[in-house]
């Protein structure tokens, strides 16, 4: 149901609702200072009729003067006919003035106890940046300022924490504040609502059994998603709990403006009126701000800064001292999960605290990529900051290559590998290979990145996160999958990267190692396809029945392409027995070279086939046919006749014969 607001904005609300009090107060003011209508033509003014003048609020700003009070700043129209005399003797004329009429006001469902506790002419007035309310009447939050919120809410809320290190319970913040929480099925993707007025809801009357009930919110209720506790951890529980009483600490207020201008609403309506609205725009941009800064106060507020770095001091220390040859990212990665643990926060909420405090080390602890966890990592102090990042994921790996050419020349000659979810100079000081053939980074790598990985710039937009029917109804929402995909991109003019990309001595060397290896496998080789699959068939010790297995091409087939000098055949039946040798890259390349098929062209298309080669050897074929033709670039690499492709098409057919 649609509620229709009674006020436009709030200046109607003032207008309508205070007329008399303000024609009264600056009435009378007007005309105690008729003088200041003297001007080069009227030298002495006489007489102003105080029922003649004319009154339009034009503009209110808002203070916070705490215990629930505000003070509402009224800009006043006043069109004003007055009498004086000139030269040429008495005569009348009028003006439009500007006023400040002043309000305080008690907040609380509604306004109460509303007075004029001043008039004056109008001006600017000093802006107060601890003090000033939004037009949405929401305080402002500077970046800097923000661990200082952060201690102001616990002194209100949980004091003793600032009197000695203690982890928050926020249960006990959640009872300090007088609020109510329940645990409710908000489904899988919302982690919490507060609740800012009346709404018929349906909670766990029992959490264990799921049995529920119907309650009626009440303002300050809160409900959590118990699933948090189980999909996720008891850190993003605790996080979510007091992100919500953030909301009802430093929130409400707005909530309150919503109730005002819809005028006589009960409670605050369950949708919101489409259009413009000068509280909480049509853009969401009041809600997107209350939601920036519950998300910047609550870690603060469950790691306050001084007891953070005590503790984390502690326990570097100590792990030093019990682990001292451990390598230094494990004993820093060791470190970030005591603390997490010490705060009951998540992981990744320590990880980015710690960073926050300038800890920047912290940074190459407990990082994701391509869906894995990936071994700890440390570089030089000050070699990164907060939007840059050695990590980059396949994704935009590949656009970065296809978008820089000298980037995709490095990559292409085997001068730099994708190892570890980072782009490393391929060097033996650096990466080696596993036993799949697979690229991975050497201790000392791991323990010096900067000194052979490129870096990636991150691409952040705080705007994009909502949808635009976000926040539509009566409470706030914590999202559960907000975008996980963060857009990187290649920085050219990072120095480390101009450092990496002008170093050509150590490019040739790596150059010449490969052409050494490459001119070690031909001499012992028979010529063309036949003699280069036979050479690497025999080195790697498999068989034609083992190779069917691998790659769904028959031994009648693996035996005629052994046979015959230059045998006609499919490019991706080239690829299917690269994948099915487990060959090294160049060896891959070297086999699609023999059978005159070239990667040096850089189309999309074969850019993602020499990702494949180059990180992907560990896969199955199975798993590439699945990524060639998931990938849509790449599918003139699927051969037309193979039995695993076969079985693949055959399945996807299937499952979206099903999905109709």
């Amino acid at each position: 149901m649609f509620l229709t607001r009674k006020y436009k904005d709030f200046n109607e609300y003032m207008e309508e609702n205070y007329y008399d009090d303000i024609v009264k107060r600056l009435g009378s003011y007007i005309v105690s200072n008729k003088d200041s209508f003297e001007n080069d033509e009227f030298h002495k003014i006489t007489w102003i009729d105080q029922d003649e003048i004319t009154y339009t609020v034009s503009g209110t700003t808002f203070k916070d003067l705490g215990d629930g009070y505000i003070e509402i700043r009224t800009s006043v129209n006043a069109d004003v006919r007055f009498s004086g005399y000139t030269k040429y003797g008495q005569d009348s004329d009028s003006d439009t003035r500007i006023y400040n009429v002043f309000f305080k006001a008690k907040l609380d469902d509604g306004l109460h106890d509303v007075r004029i506790t001043d008039v004056s002419e109008y001006n600017t007035a000093l802006y107060d940046r601890d003090k000033t309310l939004s037009q949405s009447w929401l305080s402002y939050m500077y970046e800097e300022d923000v661990d200082k919120h952060a201690e102001d809410f616990l002194r209100r809320n949980y004091s003793k924490a600032l009197l000695q290190p203690m982890p928050i319970d926020p249960f006990e913040v959640v009872k300090a504040m007088k609020m109510k929480m329940y645990y409710a099925p908000l489904g899988d993707k919302i982690f919490g609502k507060t609740y800012f007025g009346e709404e018929t809801v349906i909670v766990y009357d029992d959490i264990v059994h799921r049995n529920t009930k119907e309650i009626v919110t009440t303002p300050g209720t809160m409900l959590i998603n118990p699933d948090v506790f189980f999909m996720r951890n008891i850190g993003t529980a605790y996080n979510t709990i007091i992100h919500e009483c953030v909301h009802w600490d430093r929130h409400r207020r707005a909530f309150e403006l919503q109730r005002l201008l819809q005028g006589g609403a009960g409670h605050i309506s369950c949708e919101m009126v489409e259009g413009e609205y000068n509280g909480i725009g049509s853009d969401e941009s009041a809600l997107k701000w209350m939601e920036w800064q519950a998300n910047q106060l609550a870690p603060r507020i469950l790691m306050p800064e001084k007891t953070t770095r005590r503790i984390y001091s502690k326990y570097l220390q100590d792990e030093y001292t019990a682990h001292p040859k451990r390598r230094y990212a494990e004993t820093l990665q060791e470190v970030v999960g005591q603390v997490a643990n010490y705060f009951s926060v998540s992981l990744l909420a320590a990880k980015l605290r710690l960073f926050e405090l300038g800890y920047e080390e912290v940074e190459g602890t407990f990082v994701y990529c391509n869906g894995q966890g990936l071994p700890p990592y440390a570089y030089r102090k000050g070699a990164l900051d907060k939007n840059h990042s050695f990590v980059v994921d396949e994704q935009n790996l590949i656009i970065s290559l296809m978008t820089t050419p000298r980037l995709m020349e490095l990559y292409s000659k085997g001068a730099i590998v994708y190892v570890n979810c980072m782009l490393c100079l391929n060097d033996p000081k650096y990466v080696t290979l596993n036993e799949v053939n697979k690229y991975i980074p050497t201790e000392y790598a791991l323990e010096h990145v900067d000194e052979c990985c490129f870096v990636f710039k991150r691409k952040y937009s705080a705007s994009d996160k909502y949808p635009d029917t976000f926040y539509r109804r009566c409470f706030l929402c914590r999202e559960v999958d907000a975008e996980e995909f963060v857009p990187v991109e290649y920085d050219r003019d990072h120095k480390i990267n101009q450092s990496k990309e002008q170093m050509q001595s150590e490019i040739d060397t790596i150059m010449n190692m490969v052409n050494e290896e490459l001119k070690n496998v031909h001499e012992n080789m028979k010529g063309g396809f036949a003699g280069a699959l036979d050479y690497f068939m025999k080195s790697k010790g498999i068989s034609e029945y083992e190779l069917q297995d691998r790659t769904g091409i028959s031994t009648v087939s693996i035996s005629g392409y052994r046979n015959t000098y230059d045998p006609t055949m499919e490019k991706g039946t080239v690829l299917a027995l690269c994948k099915g040798l487990y060959l090294l890259p160049h060896e891959a390349i070297y086999l699609l070279d023999a059978a005159d098929i070239k990667l040096a062209n850089m189309t999309p298309s074969n850019i993602f086939v020499r990702f494949l080669i180059t990180n992907h050897m560990d896969d199955t074929w199975e798993q590439w046919v699945e990524k060639l033709i998931m990938s849509g670039v790449a599918r003139d690499w699927v051969p037309a006749r193979n039995a695993v492709v076969k079985e693949v098409k055959e399945r996807n057919t299937e499952k979206n014969e099903k999905s109709l």
